[in-house]
């Protein structure tokens, strides 16, 4: 959920084995949501420990562990950043690469570095999530005809926000480039590649028929479908035998032309992660628990989910896929390690709608406001705290923005997870915050706010700002108005606050940039927005 630390950081000291019975761990859980799970466990010895189950009393055929594939989503990260690694050891490419000389179009950070091929794997590129035009026919196929012109477009159009490797920013955009820079630079398509480097050579190449997806409520759904310039973030789909093959290689229990690449890619390449005690190795999460050193991802599209987890020193591992848009990372980890808790879907039903119930205070705009800002608990996690007249909204580092409501002046819940934010102070600007989750307080201290230093202008002369400005059809920049207070969004970005340094010229806290407007009064026909030395000019539509 948003604004969740990890659940890999509350990974106890592993077992020598877990014990736990796979098709009854399965049995309860679907009895509880789901439509079909198939899992699989990699044992110290090397072998594999198969089941699969379905719900009964849906229309679905039963699941096959492996006769049946599905979609495995984000997990093909680690599938193409294997690849690059594979290209790094046959010297055809080099992590430090630059991004721009492959892609053959400038690709550089806020401050005029140009990105690397490290950068991107390990998630610290600066690239958003999604790419700005995006902009799918169906919301139930959301990356179909995705080609390789949009991509080239996007990443032209593309303003960086600040310099690489200063922060972990999840980004499907990033792997899409990945994975098509290295097909582009192998000269053979992303999926041949992996039949051939990978699949092939594990005997996990057999073509299988896709499994029905389902949706959370269980109603079948489309697979997704991937160009080749998205094919490197999630386009694979496995049975659970397959992925155990290749669990079983990244482990070490089987031989594999790749093993030099997969021991490359599982290294720490960069100390930046998705939350405190996470790290990066080449497209996997690394998480160190008790000095057990482990590697994870997860996964999910439209209609399926997987977790995969490897234990690097005991050499096993546990995976779960579903057919349907369902938790399962606490699957996994329970099978690796039967003291890992699991989760209770009546409970956290029960529980979420107790918070969509639960009664809300009304607070006034202005002691909202004070509370705005960004908080950080380690200079690579922060939360930037949002108001919107009336309304408080937080976002968490690598994560989409949630709403928060007022149970008391300074304590706030949120309706989407089970989680409170208690800030420091009886008024006023606050020093801190606490976030309350999960029986843990983790406290995050107020960053220095540029905004100190704005001027304060008159409602009226803040309002006629306000509008759509375009760079093309594409992508725009919105600007809303609250009162004397503006904010600007570009397309497919969060929202952020402007900050006056006179009338027509405006500044941003969260990133180094300025916006200057046209003309001395009333609304202007165009701004320019001046980042990491580029002026790009916005007309007002």
């Amino acid at each position: 959920m948003l604004l969740t630390l990890p659940a890999a950081l509350c990974l106890h000291a592993p077992a020598a084995r877990a014990e736990a019975p796979m098709p009854s761990l399965l049995a309860r859980r679907l009895r509880a949501e789901g439509v079909g799970l198939a899992a699989a466990r990699v044992l110290a010895d090397g072998r594999v420990e198969l089941a699969a189950d379905g719900r009964s009393g849906l229309d679905a055929q039963p699941l096959s562990a492996e006769l049946q594939a599905l979609q495995i989503g984000s997990l093909t990260k680690t599938f193409t950043a294997l690849l690059l690694a594979d290209a790094v050891l046959q010297r055809k490419l080099r992590l430090d690469d630059p991004v721009e000389d492959l892609l053959g179009q400038r690709l550089r950070d806020r401050d005029g570095l140009p990105l690397r091929l490290v950068d991107v794997a390990t998630h610290r590129s600066g690239l958003p999530r999604l790419p700005a035009n995006l902009a799918p026919a169906s919301e139930a196929d959301p990356y179909a005809g995705y080609g390789e012109a949009a991509l080239l477009e996007a990443l032209a159009r593309w303003q960086p926000v600040r310099g690489r490797a200063q922060a972990f920013e999840y980004s499907n955009l990033g792997f899409g480039l990945l994975g098509w820079l290295v097909a582009r630079a192998l000269g053979r398509p992303l999926d041949l590649l992996l039949r051939e480097r990978v699949l092939q050579p594990l005997r996990a190449d057999e073509h299988l028929p896709l499994a029905q997806g389902h949706d959370a409520a269980g109603r079948p759904v489309p697979a997704w479908r991937f160009d080749e310039a998205m094919a490197g973030a999630g386009a694979l789909a496995l049975s659970a035998a397959q992925l155990a093959r290749v669990a079983q290689a990244w482990l070490g229990h089987v031989a594999h032309p790749l093993g030099g690449a997969m021991q490359l890619a599982l290294q720490v390449h960069s100390e930046l992660g998705p939350a405190p005690g996470v790290r990066m190795g080449l497209g996997w999460m690394r998480v160190d628990a008790a000095g057990m050193p482990m590697a994870t991802h997860d996964g999910g599209t439209g209609g399926f989910s997987s977790s995969l987890w490897l234990n690097l020193r005991d050499r096993r591992g546990a995976l779960v896929l579903a057919n349907a848009q369902v938790g399962v990372n606490d699957l996994a980890r329970h099978l690796l390690d039967e003291r890992q808790p699991l989760r209770d879907p009546a409970a956290e039903r029960q529980a979420q709608q107790a918070l969509a119930q639960r009664p809300a205070v009304a607070m006034g705009a202005a002691a909202l406001a004070a509370l705005s800002g960004v908080y950080a608990a380690t200079p690579d996690f922060q939360i930037t705290v949002r108001a919107r007249g009336t309304q408080l909204f937080a976002q968490a580092t690598g994560q989409g923005e949630i709403e928060l409501f007022a149970a008391a002046p300074r304590r706030f819940f949120a309706r989407v997870a089970p989680l409170e934010v208690v800030f420091d102070g009886e008024s006023g600007r606050a020093p801190r915050l606490v976030l309350q989750q999960g029986g843990r307080e983790t406290p995050f201290a107020r960053l220095a706010d540029a905004s100190d230093d704005a001027r304060r202008l008159d409602a009226a002369a803040v309002a006629v700002l306000a509008g759509v400005y375009a760079l093309n059809a594409d992508f725009k920049l919105t600007l809303r108005v609250d009162g004397s207070r503006l904010f600007a969004r570009a397309t497919g970005q969060g929202e952020f606050e402007l900050f006056a340094r006179d009338a027509r010229r405006w500044f941003a806290r969260v990133t180094p940039l300025e916006v200057r407007f046209d003309g001395e009064a009333g609304a202007p026909a165009a701004l320019t927005l001046s980042q990491a030395g580029r002026d790009t000019r916005f007309v007002r539509e």
